[in-house]
């Protein structure tokens, strides 16, 4: 991705031995193209086999876990 001018590599600044990648203009540029995309998919796999779950009990523990 980083070839392809998608996203750059940055030093962390919480951790100077770490990188992160960031999206370039061309990668979010492209990530909008694809982004129709991609929702359909997760949730075709995903989602659609949650019946009967609580979505939004399901989006707290998600962000529980990101952060």
């Amino acid at each position: 991705m980083e070839n392809q001018g998608l996203i750059q590599r940055v030093g962390s600044e919480q951790d100077a031995r770490g990188w992160n990648a960031v999206l370039t203009d061309t990668g979010l540029a492209r990530l909008g193209e694809t982004w129709p995309t991609n929702l359909a998919s997760v949730r075709h796999h995903f989602l659609d086999h949650l019946a009967g779950v609580d979505l939004g009990r399901l989006a707290a523990a998600l962000r529980n876990i990101a952060t």
